[in-house]
C-alpha cells in the first residue's frame, strides 16, 4: 500500500497526538505517502508535521458529496479511522477506498471491512499508543513508537518576533514563558487569580510572559495579566496556528491546562509545565505531553468520578501550589538556556518497539 490516508477530524491535541501514526507508517515503508484529513481549523498545523505529505481540510460546511468525490480522486490503497464518526465511516465507504480500517465497537463498524477493537476508555494508556494500535488493522503488528513533532516555517517565525518585539518582549534579551490559561472546558483548570498569581511571580523573576488564547479568551487573558499590563502581553485572538506553534519554539517553557496548544508546544520541543485534574479520562496518562523535560502537576487527591465543571472538593484544583509550579517553570527556564535546541524533521534513527 503505497497511498494512506488518515483521519481525524476532531480537536487540535488529538490530531497532534495522530501524528505518530504517520511516522511509524514512514518507518514501516519510506515510500508511502500519508494524507491527513482534518478540521478546517486544524489544517495549518498539520502541514508542519513532516511525516505528513498532503493534508485535506474539511470545512464544517462541507457537503458530503464534494468529500465523496475527493477521496474518491485521490485513489487512496487505505483508509484509517482513528476519530469513527457514521457519517465519516460511510463516506469511507462511498469513496471505494479498497481497504476501511476503524473500530469494532459502534454499531457503523459493519461500513470498515477491517475492523480493530481498541478500548480507549479506562484502558490507562496514552491516546498516542491507543492510536498507534489502528496499524494492527493494515497487518502490522510491531510499530515504531515516535513522539510528535512539527517544525514552523521560516516565515511564521520572523513574522511572530516582529509581533513579539512590537509588543516589546526580546525574545533574545531575555527569556519568556508561555501561559495559556483556557482549555475550552476539556479539562479541570485552575481558576484565573491563581494564573495572575503565577504571572505576577514570574516577572519577579525577570522573565518575560506572553498570555496566548483563542478569540473568545482575549478578556480572561487580560484578566491574567491584570495590572502587569505592558510587562507581560497578551497575544490571545492574535495568531493563527501555524503563528502560535512559531511563538511555542521561541519560548522558553509553556504553561498550561492539557489542552491542545500544551500538545504543540511539547510537539516544537518547548518544555512544558502542564496542570492536570484528577477526573477519570482526563488525566497524563492519557492524555499528557509527551517528550523530555515536561513536568505534570495534579491535586494529591484520587483519580475521581467528578464531572469536569463540578468538583465535590470544592477545587481540588486549589491544591496545586502557585509556588511549586513557578519553580517548576525557572528551573525549565534554567535547563533550557544550557541545552542547544534541536527540532529536525528527520526520523529518529533508534526508535522503540511495540
Amino acid at each position: 500500500m503505497n497511498n494512506i490516508l488518515v483521519t481525524r477530524t476532531d480537536r487540535l491535541g488529538d490530531v497532534i497526538l495522530s501524528f505518530p501514526v504517520a511516522a511509524a507508517l514512514k518507518v514501516h515503508d519510506p515510500a508511502v505517502k500519508v494524507t491527513f484529513l482534518v478540521s478546517e481549523y486544524v489544517a495549518p498545523v498539520v502541514k508542519l508535521c513532516p511525516w505528513i505529505d498532503d493534508c485535506i481540510a474539511v470545512p464544517r460546511t462541507s457537503e458530503t458529496g464534494s468529500l465523496v468525490s475527493t477521496l474518491r480522486a485521490r485513489a487512496f490503497d487505505a483508509a484509517l479511522c482513528l476519530y469513527p464518526r457514521p457519517e465519516l465511516a460511510a463516506i469511507l465507504k462511498r469513496a471505494q477506498i479498497p481497504l476501511r480500517v476503524g473500530t469494532s465497537r459502534r454499531w457503523y463498524s459493519y461500513r470498515f471491512n477491517r475492523r480493530v477493537r481498541i478500548a480507549r476508555a479506562n484502558s490507562g494508556r496514552h491516546e498516542r499508543d491507543l492510536n498507534l494500535e489502528s496499524l494492527r488493522g493494515l497487518r502490522q503488528n510491531s510499530w515504531a513508537t515516535i513522539d510528535p513533532l512539527c517544525t514552523p516555517t521560516q516565515d511564521s517565525m520572523d513574522a511572530v518576533r516582529i509581533m513579539i518585539e512590537k509588543a516589546g518582549v526580546d525574545f533574545e534579551q531575555r527569556a519568556s514563558v508561555v501561559i495559556h490559561p483556557g482549555c475550552g472546558g476539556s479539562a479541570r483548570n485552575w481558576k484565573p487569580e491563581r494564573y495572575r498569581l503565577l504571572c505576577q511571580t514570574l516577572l519577579e523573576n525577570d522573565l518575560s510572559v506572553i498570555v496566548t488564547g483563542s478569540n473568545v479568551e482575549r478578556s480572561l487573558a487580560a484578566e491574567i495579566i491584570g495590572r502587569e499590563s505592558g510587562r507581560a502581553i497578551s497575544v490571545a485572538g492574535a495568531t493563527e496556528l501555524d503563528q502560535l506553534a512559531a511563538l511555542l519554539q521561541l519560548a522558553s517553557v509553556f504553561v498550561g491546562p492539557s489542552t491542545g496548544p500544551m500538545h504543540l508546544a511539547a510537539a516544537v520541543g518547548t518544555p512544558v509545565v502542564a496542570l492536570f485534574g484528577p477526573v477519570r479520562n482526563t488525566g497524563p496518562d492519557r492524555w499528557g505531553p509527551l517528550g523530555n523535560g515536561h513536568k505534570v502537576f495534579q491535586p494529591p487527591v484520587d483519580t475521581c468520578r467528578c464531572r469536569i465543571e463540578h468538583c465535590q472538593l470544592g477545587d481540588c484544583m486549589d491544591m496545586i501550589p502557585v509556588e511549586d509550579v513557578a519553580t517548576a517553570v525557572l528551573s525549565a527556564v534554567r535547563k533550557k538556556a544550557l541545552q542547544p535546541q534541536t527540532n529536525s524533521g528527520d526520523l529518529p534513527k533508534r526508535t522503540s518497539r511495540t
